[in-house]
């Protein structure tokens, strides 16, 4: 995740160096907490405030060309209040229809979860029906968890089937999922609550926003 703004209006974004054990590896934009006073990767399905995002990489080795990639210090971006960005998360369908985006993977959620988000199409799959042009949005009106069933009012021409990948924009305030194994990325591969929430999206740029919603300088309690 990259930091992209500020929410208090500041121009200048806020990082402080934390200290870190010398052979934990970190890499540049990954999501980072503390633990035991020291700077360390998030998980996957991190439930604990984070600290931030990592402003540089720390390898954990020694580096002649970087003093500072198995130092005892590593910037963060720390603010409670900044903005991250992530690609949107692709999903495959499963199934579908000219009314219906059907995903196995999403089946866990809950009903509704995902009621005003966005989907596009990023590609058809090899024997897919659908007419309309990649790049196409359509707006997620109901969600069935049990199917893993979205269903939007504006007709998927042709009909969806196996195979599309349309890229998911959750709605603002929407706090589930887990981490990529990059630690840097929103994956729709769990239903728990991470310690961030959508704050927006950007349907022409294929991104989501979040903010921090369990911080280690802000709010520590779910």
């Amino acid at each position: 995740m990259k930091v992209v703004y500020d929410q208090s209006g500041s121009q200048v974004t806020a990082m402080r160096e934390y200290d870190i054990a010398t052979n934990t590896a970190v890499a540049l934009d990954q999501v980072v907490k503390l633990s035991s006073g020291k700077v360390v990767l998030a998980v996957a399905g991190e439930t604990s405030p984070i600290l931030g995002i990592a402003a540089e990489a720390h390898s954990g080795s020694a580096d002649t060309l970087n003093p500072r990639a198995n130092g005892l210090r590593i910037k963060v971006f720390d603010a409670p209040t900044q903005i991250y960005e992530c690609p949107a998360p692709q999903v495959t369908a499963t199934g579908g229809s000219t009314t219906t985006f059907v995903a196995s993977t999403i089946a866990g959620f809950a009903d509704n979860d995902f009621v005003g988000s966005k989907m596009k199409l990023i590609q058809k799959g090899a024997s897919s029906t659908i007419t309309d042009p990649v790049g196409t949005v359509y707006p997620i009106t109901g969600s069935t968890a049990a199917s893993g069933t979205m269903t939007t009012t504006t007709t998927i021409t042709g009909g969806c089937s196996a195979g599309d990948i349309f890229a998911i924009f959750p709605p603002v305030g929407f706090q589930k999922g887990n981490f990529d194994s990059g630690i840097s990325k929103l994956v729709l591969t769990a239903s728990a609550a991470i310690p961030v929430r959508v704050a927006n999206s950007d349907t022409d740029r294929n991104t989501i926003q979040f903010e921090p919603a369990l911080h280690q300088h802000g709010n520590k309690n779910s």
